[in-house]
């Protein structure tokens, strides 16, 4: 989540088995990571990339690999320290981070990433981590007198859906939230954790819940209301701790269906059925899930300094599948450009089809380029 000359790199790397649904890790011996990565922490590719324009039902492909499907390259701008990315309305915002240089931006998919807005994370000493989007939904009662019903008990209440997106920090432990689209400041809160860190964050529709990481093996599970801390979930591959989770991303594997919107997060559909709201004039929907988790709905994470991107049960915490993603911008290109580890992760508001794989957006830390990619179920 940081800049990369202040520490260790960790001590796993989880490799991918071909044709298979069963992983394994591989130890790699602990080495000082620098801004640019050398390829002893990054193997070679075991996937096979080929360039192709094959079409699967109507999505072109620009390249085939193991574990995903090239579907589009945009410009990103090389100079953006990259700590999450986020969808919301057509848009995708993205956090960088750096002291003095930390900043939100809003990004149009349809028109090569193009930059639309840009704002400095205040004060200017933070620096910033993970972002995600979110929604609540506000209620007022109206006095049933002043609406001249016939029904002195009839009582009628106004429901207003706000968006909004939460920031995280590193070691400031303060967070930020904007209105959204605005991208204005409406409140900052105070936080902690295992480490005291904040590295991702993401907003599950379905429980009304943030979960966050900080570098360790655990998600903190925060009420999306209150920001209070629930649980933690501890994450696993193979039975032993996963740390060093990075940018994170609630998603839905399951078609989309007619209600859904996002592409993948399920933000609309599944807040239907999210719990009763008590009435007291001005208040959110913040109870627990009236529904369980499917199968289908996962938390994707990066891992800081490793080119995958792995599947997490958001219930038991167990890693259930890794992506490869060596070969999207090997580590020898990367250190020829200057560029960064990957990290950014973010539906893209596509809508899913059955038979095909979830469309995401990934970049990294000053990568020049953003890649729309299709994960292989």
């Amino acid at each position: 989540m940081k800049a990369s000359s202040s520490a260790s790199i960790f001590a796993a790397i989880i490799a991918l088995q071909l044709l298979s649904a069963v992983f394994s890790a591989e130890a790699l011996s602990t080495s000082s990571v620098t801004a640019s990565p050398s390829s002893s922490t990054s193997p070679s590719s075991s996937s096979s990339a080929t360039t192709t324009t094959t079409a699967t039902t109507t999505t072109k492909i620009l390249r085939s690999s193991t574990d995903y499907h090239l579907l589009e390259v945009v410009p990103h701008d090389a100079s953006s320290f990259t700590q999450g990315l986020t969808y919301f309305d057509g848009h995708i915002y993205e956090g960088t981070g750096l002291e003095q240089e930390s900043t939100l931006l809003r990004h149009d998919p349809t028109n090569q990433m193009k930059t639309l807005a840009k704002i400095p994370l205040t004060p200017t000493h933070l620096f910033g981590e993970g972002i995600s989007h979110y929604s609540i939904k506000k209620r007022s009662i109206i006095d049933p007198q002043r609406q001249q019903l016939d029904t002195e008990n009839t009582i009628i209440t106004e429901e207003e859906q706000r968006h909004r997106l939460i920031q995280l920090t590193w070691k400031n432990k303060v967070g930020k939230i904007y209105s959204l689209p605005q991208m204005e400041i409406v409140k900052e809160f105070t936080y902690d954790t295992v480490t005291g860190e904040g590295w991702g964050i993401t907003f599950v529709p379905h429980t009304n819940e943030f979960y966050v990481s900080d570098g360790s093996d655990y998600l903190m599970v925060w009420d999306a209301e209150t920001l209070v801390e629930k649980r933690r979930i501890r994450v696993t591959f193979q039975g032993n701790g996963a740390r060093y989770l990075n940018e994170l991303e609630f998603v839905n594997f399951a078609p989309t269906t007619n209600d859904d919107d996002d592409g993948g997060g399920g933000t609309n559909s599944q807040m239907k059925d999210n719990g009763n709201c008590a009435e007291d004039g001005s208040m959110t929907c913040s109870e627990e899930p009236t529904m369980a988790f499917t199968p289908t709905m996962k938390i994707l994470a990066n891992i800081w300094y490793q080119d995958v991107i792995v599947s997490i049960d958001p219930v038991s915490g167990e890693i259930t599948r890794v992506y490869d993603m060596r070969d999207i911008y090997p580590v020898e290109e990367r250190q020829k450009d200057g560029a960064d580890c990957l990290n950014g992760i973010s539906v893209t508001g596509a809508r899913k089809k059955d038979g095909e794989g979830l469309e995401v957006w990934v970049t990294g830390k000053l990568w020049p380029k953003m890649y729309r990619v299709q994960l292989i179920d």
